[in-house]
């Protein structure tokens, strides 16, 4: 039995192909709107971004919201509540060929587990009524270990998912039509993904 906080190695629980599809769809917008949340923040970051004016907010101020946001976001991508989808799950589902490098993947970003989990439960999506869980929940995403560690995780799944989108067809070809069925296929995570055929 796993103690609280250990990594996990595979996945959480089996999925019906069906399920797994379906996490996968739930999966990829979400990882999409993570992508923008990314552009948005090293934009702002970076100064990239050109605020109007009469702005009443500051580049830094826009960038301490977009990446608290951000790591929310991340953050459920590693939720262990089983009402929830865990990333991992889906993937090592539908594509078995690229086992290891999602167990990579999944691996790195586990390690944050706790520290992301405690940001969103604090910070980011419950916003908990005492400042000190605040202040904790922010100082330990930026300590050196887990900071480092996330630098590294973030990139690592991004571009898995880059590599996993970019299989997709050829691992999911009943996706086009899923898509179509559950009325997403418009949606800007899908543009890539042709319209279904009908025979």
């Amino acid at each position: 039995m796993q103690k609280p906080g250990a990594v996990r190695m595979g996945g959480r629980k089996s999925l019906s192909r069906t399920e797994a599809i379906e996490q996968y769809v739930i999966l990829r917008m979400r990882v999409d709107e993570l992508k923008r949340l990314d552009y948005l923040l090293k934009g702002l970051k970076h100064n990239r971004n050109t605020l109007p004016t009469e702005s009443p907010f500051s580049t830094r101020e826009l960038a301490d919201v977009v990446r608290t946001c951000f790591f929310g976001w991340l953050a459920t991508l590693t939720d262990r509540d089983g009402r929830a989808i865990y990333a991992f799950d889906c993937l090592l589902s539908l594509f078995p060929r690229r086992n290891g490098e999602i167990i990579k993947a999944q691996i790195s970003l586990e390690v944050c587990h706790d520290e992301l989990q405690q940001f969103r439960n604090n910070v980011a999506f419950h916003s908990r009524a005492v400042i000190e869980a605040h202040i904790q929940a922010r100082m330990r995403l930026r300590d050196g270990d887990v900071f480092f560690d996330l630098t590294s995780a973030i990139p690592d799944f991004l571009h898995l998912m880059e590599r996993l989108t970019g299989e997709e067809l050829e691992a999911i070809p009943e996706l086009p039509g899923v898509l179509e069925q559950m009325h997403v296929n418009n949606l800007p995570a899908f543009k890539q993904v042709p319209t279904a055929t009908h025979s």
